[in-house]
Order: C-alpha cells, then structure tokens, then sequence
C-alpha cells in the first residue's frame, strides 16, 4: 500500500503533462555563411590547392560529367527555394515533377537548382514561363 500511493501520482501526472503543448523550440541563431564562391578545377583531377579551396567553401571533390574529371560540387544557398527565373537563383531556376505536362512557353514556377553540377536534363523556368528542356554533359 506504501507504493500504491506514489505510483498512483506519477501516473496521474504524467497523464496530466500530455495536456500540456510542447514546448516551442528555441528559433535558430541567425547565422548568414559564406557567399556562394565557385571553385574551378582546372585539369582532370583536383590539386591540393583546388581540393583545400573545395573544403573550405564546403564543396566536395567528384567525378562529374561524360569525361569524368574532379570538379568541386557546391550546394547553392538556396537550393529548392520556389523561383520564377534565374534572377530568383544563384543558379539556375529549374522546372520540377508538379510542371509534368506543361508546354514551353506556358505559365510555371520552379525551384532553384540544389547544387552547381551543370550536366544532366531539365527544363528552365525563365520569366515564370516553362522554358525547352535541355540535356547537357
């Protein structure tokens, strides 16, 4: 009976604590990074510079392309944000799976592409119209 009572008030208080919201998360610290900086490498494979230079933006060395060769690859700052043409981008303002159907020409919004790799097919949205989709490698 000794333990009775205080297992009785542990459950009625925890079953008082789910009528409570949960807390709100504190909002992140407002930390602006660096501005997108493109690194180039200028032969098949990295050197030490290229690669340090490739750190230090946050880019990760990879095989890119038909050829293959190493090239930085960055994630633009604001990858998949909602766009109606490359002025809205770092990179470029792409068409997504929700523009399935549209012709070029007709009305469509994007999102900004994710990351600096140029190759491979899309469709641009430029001045909030579909644009011709493109392959390149």
């Amino acid at each position: 009976m000794k333990f009775l009572l205080p297992v009785v008030a542990a459950f009625a208080l925890a079953g008082c604590a789910s009528f409570y919201p949960p807390a709100a998360p504190e909002p992140a610290a407002s930390v602006a990074g660096p501005a997108y900086q493109r690194v180039i490498i200028a032969d098949e494979v990295a050197t030490p510079a290229e690669r340090a230079a490739c750190d230090a933006v946050g880019g990760e060395i990879s095989r890119q392309g038909l050829l293959g060769w190493e090239q930085c690859v960055q994630t633009y700052p604001d990858a998949g944000k909602a766009c109606r043409g490359d002025t809205d981008c770092e990179g470029t303002c792409r068409a997504g799976p929700g523009n399935q159907g549209t012709e070029p020409g007709e009305p469509a919004t994007g999102t900004c592409q994710a990351v600096d790799v140029p190759f491979g097919c899309y469709a641009m949205i430029e001045d909030g119209k579909m644009g011709y989709t493109l392959c390149v490698d």
